[in-house]
């Protein structure tokens, strides 16, 4: 098992492709949401091309799953070649139920009932750019940065989960930030 996770991209394709090289040989890739437009509360940065991003997003090669966030407006959604109609997504490998959702809309304490409610491994949020990993009662919550506007530390990052490991890691140098053992 090889998950790519990622969240936050904000209309930058450059940023978009470093992560892409990371998930080459994934099973599938997960985005919990924020796909084409910036937001009104986070500058446009140099490369800020939601144009470009989409195409780049059509040839994707691995399969890819992704939860609406709080940008993901309706007119950018209908542009791009999958759905992308769910704030929330399920997904399940080898036993394992990874739930993913942007998480701008719900607070700590619902998001771990749903966890355990649907007996989920790995519950993936993003929304607020910060990487994180916590592991709570078997579940591991995780939100993987931003690739697109990161904020604390601003590393651009993702995740790669695979039988062994959580991965954070570095788009830009492709260092590993942070690892997990599972």
């Amino acid at each position: 098992m090889k998950i790519g996770v990622f969240s936050d991209i904000h209309g930058y394709p450059k940023k978009f492709e470093k992560a892409m090289e990371l998930f080459n040989d994934c099973d599938m890739i997960l985005c919990a949401g924020d796909i084409l437009y910036h937001g009104p509360r986070n500058p446009i940065l140099e490369g800020y091309s939601p144009k470009d991003l989409i195409e780049m997003i059509g040839n994707v090669k691995v399969p890819m799953l992704i939860a609406r966030g709080n940008c993901d407006a309706e007119v950018d959604l209908m542009v791009l070649d999958f759905p992308v109609f769910s704030p929330v997504v399920i997904y399940e490998k080898d036993g394992l139920r990874f739930m993913v959702m942007h998480g701008h809309d719900i607070d700590d304490e619902k998001l771990k009932r749903m966890a355990e409610f649907y007996n989920i491994k790995f519950m993936i949020t993003g929304h607020t750019h910060i990487r994180k990993h916590e592991y709570i009662k078997g579940i591991h919550y995780i939100n993987p940065g931003s690739i697109g506007v990161p904020k604390g530390d601003e590393i651009p990052s993702i995740v790669i989960i695979d039988d062994k490991n959580i991965k954070f890691i570095n788009i830009e140098n492709k260092s590993i930030i942070e690892e997990i053992e599972l």
